[in-house]
């Protein structure tokens, strides 16, 4: 009965001699490591452990033949095993004293731990989503964390997080990995894409290859990716968005166990998701309030006092020296100017109050989202109209062309001040990021992430422009025509 109940067992149970000589081992060791039974017996019990840790696992063995007690294996500790094939996997070791063949042995009770680590990640991101959102950090800063630890948990070569952004419209607020870059910005139709279909259904949807399907985004199509997992980031009543995983082309489908940590990932995620919007839009609200009355105070209170001191002035222009008149006459045109500044700080607060798309809000997201990377937070000023200036289409590429300069920013340039500056007139919206770090020489600066940001460019009929910052670093300057129309003489 106990042999019937040992080979019923799921766990391998595998038994030892003090001398870590394998004298036993049931069946489920085949199905754990790939070995047959029979070829294990005689070898030491460290052919099933990582190559790495066989001196390590020597020595604790010798210790527990010391003091050895039946006991969980490890406390504290990740435990690997090695299958034949060398791949390695972690476990959990429950041990038993035994007496086999009038020895005193141990008896391994061994099991995949692959599921049970999983669920411990999971949480762990989980909790670190709230957390980062606890803290402040902007919806956009979350979401690219949403798409590094979905990646993450299923083993994907890119993830990316796609939002409602208008009347039946997608977008791609954040993405992670191999040609992450490529994805941000994209936009898609919600009623006929995967990820709107993820969005409206409770289950998840696995794609065999996301080259060959028509319903996947465009961009994500040209990156030749493989297998393909849709899932709804949703509470119980609203869509928050979907979060998409992919593997390389040619690598393994998604396992049921995959889809199911995936889909408990997004469950979780979307409810905090959900809660970080609610928060955000009550943030935005007493906002809203607070910019209605600071415009209303300025209107009632500053721009009368100004009024008044400026007329005061100009009753005793006439009764003054010429030299005195004109610096009166310099002093009221000078208010003249204060008030018209503050009409166009009045204009801009009731602008935010109406709940239009604010681009400086988009903008300041990025520059968070990139101070994670730099270690510093990179400023930020803006010159004319270029809310104005910038339609959707252009937007979409401007943000894009940013995340990507302050990307390769963070990676090469080894800076310690990045600054950024938006610009527009009647013909140009230029878009300036310019860093203090090595220079072009030091930076690699010749990959795709500047060919990118060229074709961008090229699109809207500009053009980019990389050289060397004063006294020292790089300074790019995207540069393209109001409109997206024509190109540059």
């Amino acid at each position: 009965m106990a042999e019937a109940l040992l080979e019923a067992s799921p766990d391998a149970v595998i038994v030892i001699n003090p001398e870590g000589i394998i004298q036993s081992c049931t069946r489920a060791v085949q199905a754990l490591f790939g070995y047959r039974p029979e070829e294990l017996l005689g070898q030491r019990i460290e052919v099933l452990v990582p190559e790495r840790l066989r001196g390590v696992h020597v020595a604790h063995r010798v210790n527990y033949a010391a003091a050895a007690s039946s006991r969980p294996m490890g406390l504290g500790l990740s435990l690997y095993g090695q299958r034949r094939d060398g791949s390695t996997f972690p476990v959990d070791i429950g041990l038993a004293l035994i007496r086999f063949a009038s020895t005193d042995c141990v008896a391994a009770f061994v099991r995949d731990g692959s599921e049970r680590r999983r669920s411990e990640t999971l949480l762990r991101d989980v909790n670190e989503i709230s957390r980062e959102l606890l803290a402040g950090k902007p919806i956009p800063a979350i979401l690219a964390l949403t798409a590094r630890r979905a990646r993450g948990l299923v083993g994907g070569a890119v993830a990316w997080t796609v939002v409602p952004v208008g009347a039946g419209r997608l977008a791609v607020a954040a993405a992670d990995g191999r040609g992450a870059a490529d994805l941000v910005g994209a936009t898609l139709d919600a009623s006929t894409s995967l990820s709107g279909q993820a969005m409206a259904g409770a289950e998840a949807i696995i794609v065999e290859d996301l080259t060959a399907a028509p319903e996947v985004l465009a961009e994500a199509r040209n990156l030749e990716l493989g297998p393909g997992l849709f899932l709804s980031l949703s509470d119980e009543l609203t869509g928050v968005g979907a979060v998409v995983v992919a593997r390389e082309r040619g690598a393994p489908l998604f396992t049921p166990a995959d889809q199911v940590a995936a889909q408990l990932f997004a469950s979780a995620a979307g409810v905090v998701l959900a809660l970080g919007r609610t928060r955000a839009e009550l943030d935005e609200l007493q906002l809203v309030s607070e910019h209605e009355r600071i415009a209303r105070d300025l209107h009632d209170t500053v721009i009368q006092r100004l009024f008044a001191i400026g007329m005061g002035l100009q009753s005793i222009q006439g009764r003054s020296s010429p030299p005195v008149a004109d610096r009166i006459d310099a002093s009221v045109q000078a208010l003249d100017t204060v008030i018209r500044d503050i009409r166009e700080t009045i204009f801009d607060l009731n602008r935010l109050s109406s709940g239009g798309p604010d681009l400086r809000q988009r903008i300041g997201a990025v520059l968070s989202e990139a101070a994670d990377q730099l270690g510093f937070q990179p400023t930020a000023s803006y010159r004319g109209p270029f809310e104005t200036a910038i339609d959707d289409d252009m937007a979409v590429h401007l943000l894009a062309v940013l995340r990507e300069a302050l990307s390769n920013a963070a990676r090469h340039a080894r800076a310690d001040s990045v600054s950024v500056e938006i610009s527009a007139d009647a013909a140009f919206v230029v878009l300036t990021v310019t860093d203090d770090g090595v220079g072009l020489d030091g930076t690699g600066g010749s990959g795709n992430g500047l060919g990118n940001m060229a074709q961008r460019a090229r699109q809207l009929g500009g053009r980019l422009e990389v050289g060397t910052a004063i006294p020292r670093g790089t300074a790019l300057a995207w540069r393209v025509p109001v409109g997206g129309g024509g190109s540059e003489v």
